[in-house]
């Protein structure tokens, strides 16, 4: 009899936990990308472009690792709420992203903050999705459509080589608007990346167009004028088709390429476009963005062209992207161009485009593990270059 009540007590106690985890629909996720790589880099500071200066770096790198908490409740009535917790880590030393020396306009990634890349709830149904938070913006919905191979990390991808942002390689390119613990981090001047303070509403799917736009109380201060921010993005995807538009819109920002410039707007736009043959993958980017500053308007165009050929578990991407002008100082170690002044900005805006090649290789073991290797490429008008051949792996969870 003893026996029977404690096999039964187990039965219920059992049951009891497999309903509550049945019913809670929380999700421990992960992606963990590791690298090691050998940065060949140059720089040059004459008129002819020649190269006086010229290191190699060798290191191991933490690409993007992160993991997060995501999950939904069902309201009734096709109604449900939903909520995500995301985070960095460095899994090459298992470290937080690092934080540059706070300056009066501080680089876009931080140390310490709890839910550095997502912090959301919202509530979703047959009307679309609405959260209020912190997360990634349209825009970057568009962007992401180009990502290669292994995705937006790494020196292979032009995301870190030229892109939308006015840098150069990994500077400079991925800015995190009102970030918690970052101040002024609505005064950086690139587009893309995540935003806080944020409303956004998602469009459900209608024959494979699907829609997003967001807004930004970027600035939550007494003082005017406050920077705001406002992202749209449409997108279609149907059979071997996808293309994407998005346009973003930046109110009363106060820097750019890290220099204090005083509030001005700035603005983008971005068309995508890929055509899926089978055999291989083809697409396409244009990029145009602007800065309106008092001094006169600077404006940057970018393009990317890119094929990804699969066959079995592997698959090769190559991509070739181009900018025209910019902020082309950035890469430290090895190659360190100093911080332009203002006006030095403008003087040498027409000089500060650049080129980025990228040959990629990966190998799929399983849907959650996979091996790569890449040889990237990039230089720029003033002379400053980068060579990178690296390999990794990666495992999601």
């Amino acid at each position: 009899m003893k026996f029977t009540k404690v096999a039964l007590a187990t039965a219920v106690a059992i049951a009891s936990v497999a309903t509550q985890a049945q019913t809670a629909n929380v999700t421990l996720y992960g992606y963990i990308n590791t690298s090691i790589e050998s940065n060949r880099g140059s720089q040059s500071s004459n008129s002819v472009g020649k190269a006086v200066a010229s290191s190699t770096i060798t290191r191991m790198t933490s690409n993007s690792s992160r993991f997060g908490f995501r999950g939904t409740e069902d309201l009734g009535g096709g109604l449900n709420a939903f909520f995500q917790l995301e985070n960095s880590f460095n899994s090459d030393d298992g470290g937080l992203p690092s934080q540059a020396a706070t300056t009066a306009i501080p680089s876009g990634n931080g140390t310490g903050i709890m839910w550095g890349r997502e912090a959301w709830v919202g509530l979703g149904g047959a009307f679309g999705q609405v959260k209020v938070g912190y997360g990634l913006t349209p825009y970057d919905d568009v962007l992401g459509l180009a990502h290669q191979n292994i995705g937006s990390t790494g020196l292979q991808n032009r995301n870190n080589g030229l892109s939308a942002g006015p840098g150069f390689a990994t500077q400079q390119l991925f800015t995190n608007y009102a970030r918690g613990g970052v101040a002024f981090s609505e005064s950086q001047g690139n587009f893309d990346a995540r935003a806080g303070n944020a409303i956004s509403y998602s469009m459900p799917n209608i024959a494979g167009f699907r829609g997003r736009t967001m807004y930004s109380l970027v600035q939550e201060t007494a003082a005017t004028p406050r920077a705001r921010l406002w992202d749209t993005a449409l997108i279609y995807e149907n059979g071997p088709i996808t293309a994407g538009l998005t346009y973003a819109m930046h109110k009363d920002f106060g820097g750019l390429a890290g220099l204090a410039t005083g509030t001005h707007d700035q603005t983008a736009f971005r068309g995508y476009a890929r055509y899926n043959f089978g055999v291989a993958r083809v697409d396409g980017s244009y990029d145009v963005a602007s800065y309106k500053l008092a001094g006169g308007t600077l404006k940057m165009k970018y393009f990317d062209v890119g094929v990804q050929v699969p066959f079995g578990a592997s698959n090769i991407g190559l991509q070739y992207s181009q900018r025209d002008n910019g902020a082309a100082w950035a890469y430290s170690p090895p190659v360190g161009f100093a911080a332009p002044t203002l006006a030095t900005l403008r003087s040498n805006w027409s000089i500060g485009g650049g080129k980025h090649v990228s040959l990629v290789y990966d190998y799929r073991f399983s849907k959650r593990t996979q091996v790569y290797a890449y040889y990237s490429s990039m230089k720029n008008e003033t002379g400053g270059k980068l060579n990178t051949p690296a390999v990794g792996i990666v495992h999601t969870f």
